[in-house]
C-alpha cells in the first residue's frame, strides 16, 4: 500500500510540474482530437478490463491510468527556458544542438529537437517555417538551426545559425 502511495504523491508532483511549465508556453504546439479522445478510450478501457480487487493494485492502475490520460490533455510547446513536453523535465534549448524545421502544408511546422543522432522527439506547430524560425532564433540561440529535410543521415552537430 505504501508502494502505490509513493507512486501516487510522485505522479502528482510530476502533474503540478508540468502545469506549471504548461503556463510558461509562448509558441505552443498543435494537439489533436484524435489523440485527446485515444487516451480517454485508452484509460477507460484499462479501468474496465484490468480493474483489480486489493486496493493498493486500485491505486496503481488509477495512476497508470492517469499518466495516459494527462499524455493526451497536457500542451506542448515552447517557453523562454525551453521545451514544455510531458517527460521532458529539463527542456533547455541548450540541450539541444540541433533543431530542424520542416514545412508542412497548410502552413504549418514539423520541428525535430535533436539530443544527439539517434535521440530527439517532434512537435507539429500551426506557424509557418518562416515563423519559426524566428522564434527560434531568438528563443534558441545556441543551436543549430536547419531548414527542411536533412538529405544524408549524419546530422552535424555544429553550433551556429540556420542552414
Amino acid at each position: 500500500m505504501a508502494e502505490a502511495l509513493v507512486i501516487a504523491g510522485f505522479l502528482g508532483l510530476l502533474v503540478v510540474l508540468q502545469v506549471k511549465d504548461q503556463k510558461k508556453i509562448i509558441v505552443a504546439a498543435q494537439t489533436s482530437w484524435i489523440r485527446m479522445g485515444l487516451s480517454i478510450a485508452l484509460t477507460v478501457a484499462i479501468l474496465v478490463i484490468f480493474w483489480p480487487s486489493n486496493l493498493a493494485d486500485q491505486i496503481k492502475l488509477g495512476d497508470f491510468a492517469a499518466i495516459i490520460l494527462i499524455n493526451g490533455f497536457l500542451k506542448e510547446g515552447l517557453s523562454q527556458e525551453g521545451v514544455v513536453k510531458l517527460g521532458v523535465l529539463n527542456g533547455e534549448f541548450a540541450r539541444y544542438p540541433q533543431i530542424q524545421i520542416e514545412e508542412l502544408a497548410g502552413g504549418n511546422s514539423f520541428v525535430s529537437f535533436y539530443k544527439s543522432k539517434n535521440n530527439s522527439f517532434s512537435l507539429v506547430f500551426g506557424k509557418s517555417q518562416a515563423e519559426m524560425v524566428a522564434a527560434l532564433q531568438q528563443l534558441a540561440t545556441d543551436s543549430e538551426l536547419v531548414l527542411g529535410e536533412m538529405a544524408d543521415e549524419k546530422r552535424p552537430l555544429a553550433k551556429g545559425g540556420a542552414r
